[in-house]
């Protein structure tokens, strides 16, 4: 038992007090970043007045300028080729159907350009710029078409009209194609060529059965085009394709998967490389040359863009203590600086827990990997309580970056396990399938066994152990509480989906595809559907639930939860459900996930706090 005077004063004796979750909710966040063709701007996304708003700095840094103010969440900013306009995507209160904006580089007034009802996203400019290529669902909702838009007339024609989705346009120099892939997954697809004029379209297959190719950059004569593909050992690679042939060759590394790539005729390939869950950015000055790290940064890196002499990259980077920020490489000296200030709020990062990956073997000896978060004060006892932090997806992966929610629960004196369990992604296509057809089995079990290897250790107390997690991560800790035999003391779960056959149903226009390969048909597999929907199984729910949700979502939507919430109060159980009225499928606003922040945390003192 903890003497109660290490509870009341554990602050005293650590040194300082913990930052509280509304303290931590004010670090900003960057979510993307582009470099002006000239090199001499950045523009970035940041909730730096509380929503994710497109703003605009130089390249050395200084006062930023707000280019957008709509109160909503920016996505797929891109300059125009002369560097005059940004174009990117906007949503409303979450609802997932953007509409498609235009405003100068320099600022001035934000053009609607599209005014629908259907969702607009992923544009890019034509080379001369007089174009836009997008996506748009004309024909059904969610059901992603290429289009082209005269940015003289604000004329759009479709150009597909595939039985699944086209994702990831990509022009050529000559502005004749445009590249594209169509999946109905996200797993298996092949490369679309499609004529910009006429829509005519020829399709290459991936280059390993069952595979996935995805276009990245054309050579600057429109011969060539690299590409991701997975490979053999199912990582996702460099792949250079022969445009007029649609024959190819896999170049640089065959292991851990490309994130992303660029093509400069100067500065050579450029990628950034997913290492278990930590980033490195590499070059390669020709598609035989061996690759060359540019940076090796202990988190993540991710969304780089180069400018058009080459000289110049932008990407952004953090790690579990350092929130998101936008930095600026010269490719020439290698020197990078911050152009964004994130770390608001009074927060030190050498105050905040540092994370740690941890290798361990699952209940069948499965290499499973985890971020851990050792919390650096004993507030709520020795060892600790923990809270497993499950990932949404499934097909997604924890990195070591900064999250909010994870050091708010860290300062609280709760340890943070968040494993990359079976189905994650970035190990390879074995992992990655590990889980289909098993939601909620081996994949559950590896959380399981993440607190089991901790508590072996002395790291946890196991009787003290809560799950949380958005998504795929909200159904896990529906169904982890759902099969409870006494792991989890409590769950916080957000937009959570309770009954696989009614999430199908509601959402199979959608994600019908993506369905049948993770786990089937609800029909063909009755059994497994209904084993694995927390739904059939909330009696057996005893441990204290809080239930987030967005009122928008139209990905799994609110009625999923209130179909839980309902049930189990009149089962007479511990639940609580907060709504968000402008969110949807994932909290975007500051105001909100403060509030997220602080319930969680307040929920899990409550109930992980010693007896």
């Amino acid at each position: 038992m903890t003497p109660l005077f290490l509870l009341l004063f554990g602050g005293l004796a650590w040194g300082r007090e913990p930052y509280p979750a509304e303290r931590l909710a004010l670090v900003r966040d960057v979510t993307e970043a582009r470099i002006a063709p000239d090199g001499r701007t950045v523009s970035f996304v940041s909730d730096i007045t509380g929503a994710l708003e497109v703003w605009s700095v130089g390249s050395r840094g200084g006062w930023p300028d707000q280019l957008s103010a709509l109160a909503e969440q920016a996505t797929d900013v891109r300059y125009s080729p002369d560097g005059l306009r940004l174009v990117f995507a906007s949503d409303f209160g979450g609802n997932e159907r953007p509409d498609l904006y235009l405003v100068d580089s320099e600022g001035g007034e934000t053009q609607n350009i599209t005014v629908s009802t259907r969702a607009e996203t992923s544009p890019r400019f034509s080379p001369d710029g007089r174009r836009l290529a997008y996506l748009a669902d004309p024909e059904q909702p969610f059901l992603f078409q290429l289009m082209v838009m005269d940015l003289t007339t604000r004329k759009s024609r479709q150009l597909t009209h595939e039985t699944v989705n086209v994702h990831f346009p990509a022009w050529s120099p000559n502005g004749r194609l445009i590249a594209a892939t169509r999946s109905g997954d996200d797993q298996k697809g092949e490369l679309l060529l499609v004529d910009s004029e006429t829509g005519e379209t020829r399709s290459v297959a991936p280059p390993t059965a069952g595979g996935i190719i995805i276009p990245e950059q054309f050579d600057p004569l429109s011969r060539s085009l690299l590409c991701r593909a997975r490979n053999e050992k199912g990582y996702l690679q460099l792949y250079l394709l022969e445009v007029a042939t649609g024959q190819g060759n896999f170049i640089g590394y065959e292991e851990w998967d490309v994130d992303q790539a660029v093509s400069h005729p100067f500065a050579g390939i450029v990628f950034t490389r997913n290492e278990g869950g930590v980033s490195g950015l590499y070059r390669m000055k020709t598609p035989e040359a061996e690759p060359q790290q540019l940076l090796k940064a202990r988190g993540r890196i991710e969304g780089f863009d180069l400018d058009r002499s080459g000289e110049k990259a932008v990407y952004l980077w953090s790690d579990s203590t350092h929130a998101t920020d936008a930095w600026v490489l010269d490719l020439k000296t290698g020197l990078s600086v911050s152009v964004t200030k994130s770390m608001l709020g009074g927060v030190r990062p050498e105050s905040l827990s540092r994370a740690e990956m941890i290798n361990y073997k699952s209940f069948d000896s499965e290499h499973v990997e985890m971020l851990y978060l050792r919390p650096d004060n004993h507030r709520l006892g020795s060892p600790p309580p923990a809270v497993v932090f499950v990932h949404g997806g499934p097909d997604w992966q924890i990195y070591d970056d900064f999250n909010a929610e994870r050091q708010a629960l860290a300062e609280a004196g709760i340890a943070v396990i968040a494993p990359n369990f079976r189905g994650s992604t970035g190990f390879g296509k074995e992992f990655l399938d590990a889980n289909q057809k098993d939601w909620g089995g081996g994949d559950r079990r590896d959380l399981i066994e993440a607190v089991k290897f901790l508590a072996k250790r002395h790291e946890i107390d196991p009787a003290r152990v809560g799950i949380t997690g958005g998504s795929y991560g909200g159904y896990m800790t529906l169904i982890a509480l759902a099969k409870n035999k006494g792991e989890w003391a409590g769950g916080v779960e957000a937009y959570g989906m309770p009954d696989l056959v009614q999430d199908y149903e509601l959402t199979k226009g959608r994600f019908g595809d993506w369905y049948q390969t993770q786990m089937g048909d609800p029909k063909a597999q009755e059994k497994l559907f209904y084993d694995r929907s927390a739904i059939n199984f909330l009696d057996n729910i005893k441990a204290p639930l809080l239930i987030f949700q967005g009122a928008n979502d139209t990905n799994v939507p609110k009625a999923e939860s209130e179909l839980v919430y309902s049930r189990l109060k009149a089962l007479g159980r511990d639940v609580e459900m907060v709504v968000y009225s402008d969110e949807g499928h994932g909290f975007t606003k500051r105001g909100n996930r403060a509030d997220y922040y602080k319930k969680t945390v307040e929920f899990f003192v409550k109930h992980l706090a010693p007896k």
